[in-house]
C-alpha cells in the first residue's frame, strides 16, 4: 500500500514513540504500524508532545500619540498613556459614547496582536504607539510608528521599565509640532514622534527582538513572538469555502491557527456574538481544546485539517475523473456518429471507377427522349385534326349564313305588291289582285310563298330543337333527307362544333403530356451532364482513409481507460483517508477522555461564577467539547445563543475564569490570564446588576492572582462604585478620554 502512497506524498521521516496509539490506529486501519507511522508522518500528524508550563501575560503600560485632524476642527496633538493595574483597570466616561474608550482598547489590541480594528480616521491620527508588557519574566515593548495608518516598528526586550513621565517629555515637542499642517517641503512619511520614541528606547538599552515594516509583517512578528513566549503552537485548520463558492463538496483551504486566533479568547468586545469563547464560530472548538489543556487537542486539530484537505483533494480527483469519463464517452459517441456519416456518404456516392450509374442515367435520358418525341407527335396529329374540323366548321357556318341570306331575299321579293307591269306600264286590276291573294303573282301567275317566316341569326331556330337533338343523337327514326338545306346545314354546324370540342380537349391533354415529357427529357439530360453525386478520386480516397482512422480510434477508446492514472490517485487518497480517519477516532477518544472530567468541572465553575455575576435563576451549565454551552435556567433548558446579551457577557467572563481555575487545579492551565472587555454595561439596564458584577470581578481578581482585567464603560459612576476610584480612569464630564 505504501508503494502507491509514495507516488503522491513527500517522503518524511516517521516519528517515534506513541506505540499504543499507533498500534490502535494500525489495527483500525488494517495496516502495519510501520505503514501507519509513515503515512501519519507524511500527513504531518504527530502524537502530542505534551504541554509546557502555563505562562502569564501582563500588561504594564500603554502610550499612544498623534494629532487629531477632524474635518471641521483644528489640528489637536495628543499624548495618552496609562499604567495598568495588576488586577483591574477600567476606562470610563459620564454616560458618553464616542469619547475614546473603545479606541484605547483597539489600540491596545493592535499592539498586542498586530491586527488593527481602529476606525480609519483614528488610525490615521496615530503617529506612535508603545505597549509595555511582561510574558513571565521577560519585559517587552511593542513600539511602532504609524504613517498614513500603516504601522512600522519593532518588538524590543527591555532591560529596564519605561519611564513614561520621561517618555512623555521626549514626545511632547515633536507631538506638539504636529499642530502645524505639513508644508509642501515636509516629507509626508517622516515621523518625528516615533523617532523620539525609538531614540528613548535605544537610550534605555532596549534590544530589538523583531522588526516589521507593514501590517502583514506586524501580524506575523506578533504571531512568532507571542506563540514562542506563551508556548502556543501553530495548528493546521481546514476552512471550508462558502457553499456557493465550492467546486465540489468539502472544497476549502488549508490554513494555520496562530496568535490572532488564540488571542481572541483574551477579549470580549461583542458580547452579543453567540460563541462562548473568542469571536468566531469556526474557531471556538479549537479555542476550547487549547485552553482546556489537553495535549491531544493539537493532534486532533491537525487530523481534522488533513482530513479536510484529503477530502477536498479526493473531491477534486473524483470530479476530474467524472469529467474525463464524460469527455471519453462523448468523444466515443462523436467518433461513432462521424463513422456513420462517412458510411452514409460512401454508400450514396459510388466509387470513381464505377460507370454503371452513368450508363443507367444515359439509358434513362434516351427513354425520356423517346417519350418526349412520341408526345410531340401525338400533339401534332391532334392539332392537325383540330385544324381540319375548324376549317369544316367555318365552311358549314358560311353555308348556313348564305342559305339564310337567300331565304331573306326571296321573301323580300315575294312580299312586294306591283301596281303596274314594269315593262308596258299596264295597271294591275282587281282581277290580278284577286289572283295574287290566292297565292299567284298578279303579273305572271307564278305561285307566291309570302307566308314563309324570316330566317333568324340563331342556327337551328328554323327547325324544331328536338328534331335537331334527335339528329345529333343519331336517332334512326329521324328523316335526314326530309330536311331543307338550311336545317341540314345547321345540323352539320352543330355536329362539327361538338366534334371540335372533343378534339380540343384531346389537344389540351396531348399538350400537357408533351410538356411533361419534354421536362422529363430535359431533367434526364441534365442528370447525365451532372456527376450524379460522384466523388472525385481524391475525395473518395480521403473518406476511405478517414473511415479507417475513425474506426481505429473507436477501437482504441473502447479498449483503453484514460482515467487509470486518476483512479490510482483516488485509490491512494482513499487509503490515506482510511488511516487518517482511524487516527482521528483514536485521538478523539483520548481527547474526550482528557476533557470529559474537565468539561464537567468547568461547567460547574461557570454555573457558580455566572450566578455570582448576576445570571438569575441559573441552575446548571453544560459545556460540551463542540463549543456548545446550553444552560438550565428557571427549570428550562436554553441554548447559549438564546440568552440575553448581558447574560452572555457574564457567562463568557465566567467561562474564561473557569478555564483558568480548573486548568490550574488540574495542572493543564493554558490561558495567559488577561481579559479585555469593551463597553461593559452596554447591555445592562439595571445599575445594581452591573455594580454587583464589577464587585464580583474584584473578588475574582483576588482569587486568581495572575488575572488581569482591562475594561471600558460609558457608566463611569458605576465603575467607580463597583471597582473603586483607584481602578478607574475617568474622563472629565463632556470631554473625551484622550
Amino acid at each position: 500500500m505504501t508503494d502507491r502512497l509514495d507516488a503522491f506524498l513527500p517522503d518524511i521521516e516517521p516519528f517515534e514513540g506513541a506505540d499504543e496509539w499507533v498500534a490502535a490506529v494500525a489495527g483500525r486501519a488494517r495496516c502495519t504500524p510501520e505503514q501507519t507511522r509513515a503515512e501519519l508522518a507524511r500527513q504531518q500528524i504527530r502524537p502530542p508532545a505534551g504541554w509546557g508550563p502555563q505562562r502569564h501575560l501582563h500588561l504594564n503600560a500603554l502610550l499612544f500619540a498623534g494629532v487629531k485632524t477632524p474635518t471641521n476642527g483644528p489640528r489637536t496633538p495628543y499624548i495618552f498613556d496609562v499604567a495598568f493595574r495588576d488586577s483591574i483597570t477600567a476606562f470610563g466616561t459620564h454616560n458618553e459614547n464616542d469619547a475614546g474608550k473603545s479606541s484605547v482598547i483597539k489600540t491596545l489590541r493592535w499592539a498586542l496582536r498586530g491586527r488593527c480594528q481602529l476606525q480609519q480616521d483614528v488610525r490615521k491620527w496615530m503617529r506612535a504607539v508603545v505597549l509595555e508588557l511582561r510574558v513571565e519574566e521577560e519585559d517587552l515593548a511593542v513600539a511602532f510608528g504609524v504613517n498614513s495608518g500603516e504601522p512600522f516598528g519593532a518588538v524590543m526586550r527591555l532591560r529596564q521599565p519605561i519611564d513614561f513621565v520621561k517618555l512623555r517629555r521626549c514626545l511632547s515637542e515633536p507631538t506638539d509640532a504636529l499642530r502645524d499642517p505639513p508644508g509642501t517641503q515636509v516629507d509626508g512619511q517622516s515621523n518625528n514622534v516615533f523617532a523620539a520614541l525609538n531614540a528613548y528606547l535605544r537610550d534605555s538599552n532596549a534590544v530589538t527582538v523583531a522588526e516589521f515594516s507593514c501590517t502583514e509583517d506586524f501580524e506575523r512578528v506578533m504571531d512568532d513572538v507571542m506563540l514562542d513566549r506563551l508556548g502556543f503552537p501553530h495548528v493546521a485548520t481546514w476552512q471550508s469555502r462558502p457553499r456557493e463558492q465550492q467546486a465540489h463538496q468539502g472544497d476549502g483551504t488549508l490554513g494555520m491557527l496562530g496568535w490572532p486566533t488564540w488571542s481572541s479568547a483574551l477579549s470580549i468586545t461583542e458580547p452579543s456574538v453567540p460563541v462562548v469563547l473568542g469571536e468566531e464560530r469556526h474557531a471556538v472548538v479549537r479555542l476550547l481544546q487549547m485552553y482546556l489543556g489537553s495535549p491531544w487537542a493539537v493532534t486532533v486539530a491537525a487530523i481534522a485539517a488533513r482530513k479536510g484537505q484529503l477530502s477536498s483533494r479526493l473531491g477534486t480527483l473524483q470530479r476530474r475523473h467524472q469529467d474525463q469519463q464524460t469527455a471519453h464517452r462523448g468523444d466515443l459517441t462523436e467518433l461513432r456518429r462521424r463513422l456513420n456519416e462517412i458510411d452514409a456518404a460512401l454508400a450514396a456516392a459510388p466509387a470513381p471507377d464505377d460507370l454503371s450509374d452513368l450508363d443507367r442515367r444515359m439509358r434513362a435520358a434516351a427513354d425520356a427522349g423517346h417519350a418526349a418525341e412520341a408526345a410531340e407527335s401525338n400533339f401534332r396529329n391532334v392539332s392537325l385534326r383540330y385544324g381540319e374540323i375548324s376549317r369544316l366548321l367555318d365552311e358549314a357556318e358560311s353555308d348556313v349564313a348564305a342559305l339564310k341570306e337567300a331565304k331573306l331575299t326571296r321573301r323580300f321579293w315575294h312580299a312586294l305588291k306591283p301596281s303596274c307591269c314594269p315593262r308596258c306600264d299596264t295597271s294591275v286590276g282587281e282581277k290580278q289582285w284577286a289572283r295574287e291573294r290566292q297565292g299567284q303573282c298578279s303579273l305572271c301567275a307564278s305561285p307566291l310563298d309570302i307566308s314563309e317566316p324570316p330566317p333568324t341569326t340563331e342556327s337551328g331556330q328554323e327547325t324544331d330543337a328536338s328534331t335537331l337533338e334527335a339528329y345529333l343523337a343519331g336517332d334512326e327514326q329521324a328523316d335526314i333527307d326530309s330536311l331543307d338545306d338550311l336545317t341540314a346545314a345547321t345540323l352539320q354546324v352543330r355536329q362539327l362544333e361538338r366534334h371540335l370540342a372533343v378534339v380540343d380537349a384531346e389537344r389540351d391533354a396531348a399538350r400537357l403530356r408533351r410538356d411533361e415529357a419534354q421536362q422529363n427529357w430535359q431533367a434526364a439530360h441534365a442528370h447525365v451532364a451532372e456527376d450524379g453525386g460522384r466523388l472525385s478520386w481524391t475525395q473518395w480516397q480521403k473518406l476511405v482513409t478517414e473511415r479507417a482512422v475513425t474506426q481505429a480510434r473507436i477501437e482504441e477508446r473502447e479498449n483503453v481507460r484514460p482515467t487509470v492514472h486518476l483512479e490510482q490517485q483516488i485509490e491512494a487518497i482513499e487509503r490515506q483517508q482510511k488511516i487518517v480517519l482511524a487516527a482521528e477516532i483514536e485521538a478523539k477518544a483520548r481527547l474526550k477522555s482528557d476533557q470529559d472530567e474537565l468539561l464537567r468541572l468547568v461547567s460547574q465553575q461557570v454555573a457558580t461564577l455566572g450566578r455570582s455575576l448576576g445570571v438569575r435563576n441559573l441552575e446548571a451549565v453544560m459545556l460540551s467539547g463542540n463549543g456548545q454551552m446550553p444552560v438550565i435556567k428557571g427549570g428550562e433548558r436554553t441554548n447559549f445563543g438564546d440568552l440575553e446579551p448581558g447574560e452572555k457577557l457574564r457567562l463568557k467572563i465566567s467561562l474564561i475564569v473557569a478555564l483558568m481555575r480548573v486548568g490550574e487545579e488540574a495542572g493543564v492551565a493554558r490561558h495567559p490570564g488577561l481579559i479585555v472587555i469593551d463597553s461593559l454595561g452596554r447591555e445592562e439596564l439595571n445599575p445594581k446588576d452591573m455594580i454587583g458584577m464589577l464587585a464580583e470581578l474584584v473578588k475574582l481578581s483576588h482569587e486568581v492572582p495572575y488575572l488581569q482585567v482591562v475594561l471600558t464603560s460609558a457608566y463611569g459612576d458605576r465603575l467607580v462604585e463597583g471597582l473603586g476610584k483607584e481602578r478607574v480612569i475617568l474622563a472629565e464630564a463632556g470631554q473625551p478620554l484622550w
